[in-house]
């Protein structure tokens, strides 16, 4: 039978008074203590320990063949972030339907500027709010806690969509809607990080943009087929979203809990039931070490973080977590500042203002194109990198946004420059979504797993200042200048994918205990790809023994 213990172990030499410093404390069974013991004690003893598995050394079609339960999970945990996208197009595009705009504009021909510029400005700020405060309750009652909270709040928002008939009213779905979604796109990608094998870690990443874009290609099928069979019903498709949280919700009922986060949290008994489940019958996968590398690696941030007194929640700021900070968030912040807001929460309004005639065909093309540039990226993301696709997609962004200007200095109302114009924004758009799930790799593989929640959630949020920023002030811009309104967003997208250029390091099938050491050991973030680390030399030695 099983004994439960909890006993937070001191470091070898530790002193009473620092018994404040957080250490794992541990709930396990005695049954499967020794292993874990045995790696945090030589870690905290300052002995080498293997910090990375054996079974990160298999090619990606054969993690693909061996970790079929693994890409399962991280799949359905995906599907969440269809109602995500499904969602966020659904507000964002609504508002150009005739049906919207007779109810909330009372009488006018479309709906006034500020309107338009609150509704999107309340949803970022909303996001701002969710993806601030989800990783205090992820890192409190975990994942999938997190996971029950924020389609609660998702639920909500809809029933408030459902009977808003004026715009006030609709500015407060807008922001429950905002604090919903930020709180999925805090929650998801970090769960799918820590349940991902190295190898394939950014191809699960990718399933989240994926179905984010189906899921938005979704919601403007559904507009664009609702506007041609009733172009006043605009109730209907917010109904839908209903079913999109309930499905959501049952699949979150099946999925386990992160070993990661049970494991940070002491919980090494439940910790190995989530691995019995994910890998019980693979050859070589031995359960008690691949948990001890676990807690080692967790263990091991948490020494050099004490060392150099970067403990407590605003640690994440400082010094290297400053860093890691930073360089994880500025894809997500370089997509604000290459137009994103344009294809994302103004696209239908952008395209009617401009003068096409079915700005929701335009938004339909726009959605295919991005499941498109989605299912390229999981392609790439394991092959070339996270550092070369993020070069190619800022690059491809701005010479479309580049293109969208200069044809805005022309005619571009009549038939061929209307086309060069789409054609612009097809472009701008396919590449900005091209990198847009690698930057979520970033967010969540960037910092150390004690902070990977809060530096996902606040990297976002950190981002989503901008988005309130762009939100506010570009359907106002777009009013005036309209198609010039793109030279904004050139001047700032140049700039900063040069700077992506010098800052962005490769992070591709790295384990957290490599990213913390070649960060530790200050590798110059242009050489990662390629770097030989301890960790890996370690291993080499351990399988020639």
């Amino acid at each position: 039978m099983s004994t439960t213990i909890a006993s937070p172990i001191e470091p070898a030499g530790q002193k009473a008074h620092d018994g404040h410093i957080d250490h794992l404390e541990r709930k396990h069974t005695v049954d499967h203590v020794d292993i874990v013991e045995e790696k945090i004690n030589a870690v905290q003893a300052g002995q080498q320990v293997q910090l990375k598995s054996s079974l990160d050394n298999l090619s990606f079609l054969q993690a693909v063949s061996t970790f079929r339960r693994s890409i399962l999970i991280c799949g359905f945990a995906g599907f969440a972030a269809a109602t995500d996208g499904y969602q966020n197009q659904m507000s964002a595009s609504i508002i150009a339907n005739k049906g919207f705009v007779k109810e909330f504009a009372k009488g006018a021909k479309a709906l006034e500027a500020p309107w338009v510029s609150s509704f999107g400005g309340i949803f970022s700020a909303g996001q701002v709010i969710g993806q601030f405060t989800i990783p205090f309750i992820s890192d409190m009652v975990g994942r999938k806690g997190a996971m029950y909270v924020f389609m609660v709040i998702l639920t909500i928002s809809v029933i408030v969509e459902s009977v808003a008939n004026v715009w006030y009213v609709w500015t407060v779905a807008k922001l429950i809607s905002g604090i919903g979604i930020g709180a999925v796109q805090a929650t998801l990608p970090v769960y799918i990080n820590e349940h991902a094998p190295s190898q394939i870690r950014g191809f699960l990443i990718v399933a989240y943009s994926l179905w984010f874009s189906l899921g938005g290609l979704m919601a403007s099928v559904a507009l664009k087929v609702r506007s041609a069979s009733d172009p006043l019903d605009y109730k209907s498709p917010i109904y839908t979203q209903f079913g999109m949280i309930g499905l959501s919700l049952i699949i979150f009922v099946f999925l386990p809990e992160s070993p990661w986060w049970l494991a940070s949290k002491g919980k090494f008994d439940k910790a190995r039931v989530v691995l019995e489940k994910k890998f019980s019958g693979i050859p070589n996968y031995d359960i008690d070490s691949e948990l001890a590398i676990i807690a080692a690696t967790i263990e091991k941030q948490r020494e050099w973080d004490r060392e150099a007194a970067a403990e407590g929640t605003w640690a994440i700021f400082k010094g290297l977590n400053g860093k890691r900070f930073l360089i994880g968030s500025w894809p997500k912040v370089l997509q604000q500042f290459i137009g994103l807001s344009v294809f994302s929460s103004y696209s239908a309004y952008f395209f009617s203002l401009a003068g096409n005639k079915n700005p929701f065909t335009v938004t339909v093309i726009l959605g295919c194109v991005s499941l498109l540039s989605v299912i390229l990226d999981a392609t790439l993301v394991d092959k070339i990198g996270r550092r070369r696709m993020t070069l190619i997609g800022f690059s491809g962004a701005a010479a479309g946004m580049l293109l969208i200007s200069i044809v805005g200095c022309f005619d571009y109302a009549n038939a061929k420059l209307g086309a060069v114009l789409v054609f612009g924004g097809v472009t701008a758009n396919f590449f900005n979504t091209f990198q847009s799930s690698t930057s979520y790799a970033y967010l969540s593989e960037m910092p150390e797993q004690r902070f990977r929640a809060k530096a996902t959630g606040w990297g976002l949020a950190y981002c989503n200042l901008y988005a309130i920023l762009f939100n506010f002030t570009v359907p106002l811009m777009l009013k005036v200048w309209v198609v010039k309104t793109a030279f904004l967003f050139v001047g700032l997208g140049i700039p900063g994918t040069i700077l992506a250029f010098f800052i962005m390091p490769e992070s591709m099938g790295r384990s957290p205990a490599e990213i913390h050491e070649m960060f530790v050991d200050r590798v110059p973030l242009r050489k990662w790809r390629g770097y030989k680390t301890h960790v890996e030399d370690d291993l080499d030695a351990r399988l020639e023994i």
